[in-house]
């Protein structure tokens, strides 16, 4: 199509369509062109299919049938009957923003926006540079006189203001045709001449073609716009007998053009061609659009958030409840190093297979044998002076009792209890001491000795006994020694040491062990139960502190999901009600281009606003709250200590959680408004 043809072109075109009492219509249309820079008013009856036609002229009514349905803009052409039949509803959205401009009754501007915003929507839409955009808009505001106007919101503004400004906004993009319902209905006279003036004067100086869709013929006629009817169709084979009332756009002959020209005859600017492809912000623009209108109705916004927060504020302090009980109990628990401790007792050996299998079950963080049920008893000689006996306990590397305060193991020393430390005058970390060893051989008292460094001093809090914390290696010669054999490493004598079993190893009286955690406590009890092993554990206490954590965890579960339901479906019935009371907003944006996944957009930012402000609002309730309780129960707390505490790792996950709630809430409003249909929400709210 050469720049001199049509920039719309029509031939043997129908669509079918009802009426509110469900009477069938069929309006036809068997030839029309529109060329650029001309004017063109379709009048005709109540009912008779003006409306329709304009919906088909903007992209969103699809034809019955069309043998042509054809836009042109230079070099571009493209074939709407097509991308109908493919259902390229994109590629037609597109073309809407890119080609097509709108002016309804009353303006129908965005409440939320002020003037200047208003007509720059459709330039933002499209993604047109910031300079070529303010240039047009200083343009078309200076012509149409609402330069004054541009920082005001619709509602200050008059009629045939908010019309001006409607007409900018219609031609801010540069469009190829302007299309136009009933544009001055709402206007006194005067102001109607006056507003279609500008409108048809604004669209020839851009060299765009218009059709005006009127009830005021004289206001065509005075306007010097061609009225074209739409008429009852009296051409019909009547032999159908079918119910359907026809009418016919009436016939327009073709023109051969050998320059463009307006109406009047004037030469038209110089145009370029734009593609499609052009559309950069569309999706910007509508989180702009949601954050704009968020911001408009904010005594809504806020009971919204005001809602959120009243139901995810309890649950937030059920939840700190919940992790600062178990938290300080557990941590009473575990103040107690030997709360995690497993300590059998019977008259049961140990070989060291056995004691590797029990060393391998996950819940297992230490484990070393024991020589003897009892303790083995031996003399400290410090050289400061002083002895006193201890007991001889079996470490190692990773024994939780020492690094649990820090302190280490090596295999040549020893590490003493405080309680020990204090009977030898002198004594500190680093010193080195006899360990006397007595036996009775063959009928005569023996002893040896050996000097050992004291790698550390253990706290009361772990072990208050006269223990000595060496390692397994000098235990298990001590007690060869003291059984009557020879320890030939240490040079200590005695006879020959019996052989031992290659495949169980040797055998032990007992083990010392430790568990990861607390609830490792009651598996590893009934873990050994099960085997016959009868040990010593603080098993009932972490059951107890168990059955607490639950009841508090199905309190939490219990309260807070009663309240997040009714959340739920008061959030979503709001949001469904926000999206109804703007299904206008929603089609004239999506007779500005926007795609029907981005209306998504919508409800789904504001929905993200009303959950990060109320996760945040309830923070700070929470907050002032769990201040409260850890002030109540003062007395019974030490330091450190809280009733009431949620962990920092705990802000993501409610943070996220809020926004995939009010996200589920808000899909609802987000199906119906991708499913909108635009023609029919303009057709019923017109």
């Amino acid at each position: 199509m050469t720049a001199l043809g049509p920039i719309l072109s029509i031939r043997a075109a129908h669509r079918d369509y009802a009426d509110r009492e469900g009477v069938a219509f069929r309006l036809r249309v068997d030839d029309f062109a529109l060329y650029a820079g001309e004017a063109l008013g379709i009048i005709g009856p109540s009912g008779c299919g003006k409306s329709t036609f304009l919906e088909l002229l903007a992209l969103i009514s699809r034809p019955d049938e069309a043998v042509e349905f054809s836009l042109a803009d230079g070099a571009v052409s493209l074939d709407i009957a097509a991308l109908w039949q493919e259902e390229a509803f994109d590629a037609l959205a597109a073309a809407r923003g890119r080609y097509l401009g709108f002016i309804h009754q009353a303006g129908n501007l965005y409440p939320f926006l002020n003037t200047r915003e208003n007509i720059l929507l459709p330039a933002r839409l499209l993604g047109l540079p910031h300079e070529e955009r303010e240039e047009r808009l200083l343009h078309l505001t200076t012509f149409l006189g609402i330069g004054h106007l541009l920082g005001s919101m619709p509602e200050t503004l008059s009629y045939g203001e908010r019309q001006r400004a409607a007409i900018a906004r219609a031609l801010i993009h540069r469009p190829r045709l302007v299309l136009a319902d009933e544009p001055t209905s709402a206007l006194d006279p005067e102001t109607a001449r006056r507003v279609m003036s500008l409108l048809l004067s604004a669209t020839r100086r851009d060299g765009a073609a218009l059709v005006c869709v009127s009830h005021d013929h004289q206001l065509l006629a005075d306007s010097g716009i061609p009225a074209l009817s739409i008429e009852p169709d009296m051409g019909m084979d009547d032999a159908t007998h079918d119910r359907t009332i026809r009418w016919a756009l009436a016939a327009r002959p073709r023109r051969e053009d050998t320059a463009p020209a307006g109406a009047t005859g004037e030469a038209l600017p110089e145009r370029q061609s734009a593609p499609i492809a052009g559309r950069r912000n569309a999706g910007l623009t509508a989180i702009f659009l949601a954050w704009r209108d968020f911001l408009h109705e904010r005594n809504l916004s806020f009971c919204a958030v005001l809602a959120f927060t009243a139901a995810l504020a309890p649950c937030l302090l059920l939840a700190g409840l919940r992790y600062g009980i178990i938290e300080t109990l557990s941590k009473r628990l575990l103040d107690n190093p030997n709360v995690l401790a497993i300590n059998p007792y019977g008259n049961t050996r140990y070989t060291e297979k056995e004691l590797a299998g029990l060393a391998a079950h996950p819940s297992v963080d230490f484990l070393i044998p024991s020589t003897r049920t009892l303790a083995a008893s031996v003399m400290v000689a410090a050289t400061g002076g002083g002895v006193q006996a201890g007991d001889l306990v079996p470490s190692g590397d990773g024994d939780p009792a020492l690094h649990r305060y820090g302190l280490t193991l090596p295999d040549d020393g020893i590490v003493l209890t405080q309680n020990l430390a204090r009977l030898l005058p002198g004594l500190s970390v680093g010193d080195e001491v006899e360990i006397h060893v007595s036996r009775r051989h063959n009928g005569r008292l023996e002893q040896v000795r050996r000097t050992v460094k004291v790698a550390g001093i253990l706290a009361d809090a772990a072990d208050w006994k006269n223990d000595i914390y060496a390692p397994l290696a000098f235990v298990e010669a001590v007690e060869r020694y003291r059984d009557g054999f020879a320890v030939p490493k240490l040079g200590w004598p005695g006879d020959a040491p019996p052989p031992v079993d290659e495949a169980e190893g040797r055998s032990y009286a007992g083990f010392r062990m430790y568990v990861k955690t607390l609830d490792d406590v009651v598996v590893m009890r009934d873990f050994l139960a099960a085997r016959g092993i009868e040990a010593y554990t603080f098993a009932r206490e972490v059951e107890t502190l168990r059955g607490l954590r639950h009841a508090l965890s199905l309190g939490m579960l219990l309260i807070g999901g009663t309240a997040l339901c009714g959340l739920g479906l008061s959030l979503a019935s709001l949001s469904a009600a926000n999206a109804r009371r703007k299904l206008r907003v929603f089609a004239q944006t999506r007779l500005m281009g926007l795609y029907a996944r981005e209306s998504l957009l919508f409800p789904l930012v504001q929905s993200c606003l009303v959950s990060l402000g109320a996760a945040s609002l309830s923070l700070a309730l929470y907050a002032l709250a769990a201040w409260g309780f850890d002030r109540a129960c003062a007395a019974w707390l030490t330091a450190g200590e809280s009733v009431c505490r949620l962990p920092l790792s705990a802000l993501a996950p409610l943070y996220l959680g809020s926004l995939i709630f009010a996200c589920l809430c808000a899909s609802g409003a987000g199906k119906s408004l991708i499913n909108l249909q635009p023609a029919a929400v303009l057709r019923r709210d017109g």
